[in-house]
């Protein structure tokens, strides 16, 4: 009997978590080399101040009240959104597991971060208002997130807030905290919605 037998999943379908990891990695490295090239030092703008860590932390819950909400809305378009992000998980071409969503928060949380609001942002109020960097430094944040036109919508909204975060704390330590949290806490609900959509037959 050979190990795969009872699983009709394919088992080279976890090597796709290489390449998306990879990716997330490679915003992390463009944030590095674009915070030398437009002068936005990092060691500047992070610290390890428990205070803003623990900001962090409580700042993760109205996002989570939120998904709460989201998931267990019964508006129409928001529940066939919601099934649509299910199923894009789904296809990715591997298995959610509690350790790669971890390292899937980890990696975006950090990585996002660092471009958006520790280069783009911090660049941009530069030369405009405070006002207009975050607008539009987070109209990027949601193209980059555009799967679909709601998706992009809502991520600028949350980059918005990491923003406003990030501005009150003048630590970005405390929007990294959030959105890690955040990360972790919406991958797990979307490994555990997939589970059971394909116990139903869902998918």
């Amino acid at each position: 009997m050979s190990a795969n037998d009872g699983d009709d999943r394919d088992p080279t379908e976890n090597n796709s978590f290489v390449p998306v990891i990879a990716g997330t990695v490679l915003i992390g490295v463009a944030a590095f080399g674009f915070s030398l090239l437009l002068k936005t030092p990092f060691a500047a703008q992070f610290s390890l101040e428990p205070n803003d860590f623990l900001i962090g932390v409580i700042a993760t819950l109205p996002l989570v009240l939120f998904l709460w909400w989201f998931t267990n809305t019964d508006i129409a378009s928001l529940a066939a959104f919601r099934d649509s992000q299910i199923e894009f998980f789904a296809s990715l071409g591997f298995e959610f597991t509690p350790a790669r969503t971890a390292l899937m928060a980890l990696a975006a949380g950090i990585s996002e971060e660092l471009l958006f609001r520790g280069v783009l942002m911090t660049w941009m109020q530069y030369f405009m208002p405070l006002v207009v960097a975050v607008i539009l430094s987070n109209i990027v944040f949601g193209i980059l997130h555009m799967r679909t036109a709601l998706y992009a919508l809502i991520a600028g909204c949350v980059g918005v807030y990491l923003s406003i975060l990030f501005i009150a704390t003048g630590n970005l330590l405390a929007p990294i905290t959030t959105h890690i949290l955040y990360d972790a806490v919406a991958l797990e609900y979307t490994r555990r919605a997939i589970a059971g959509a394909r116990r139903t037959g869902a998918l």
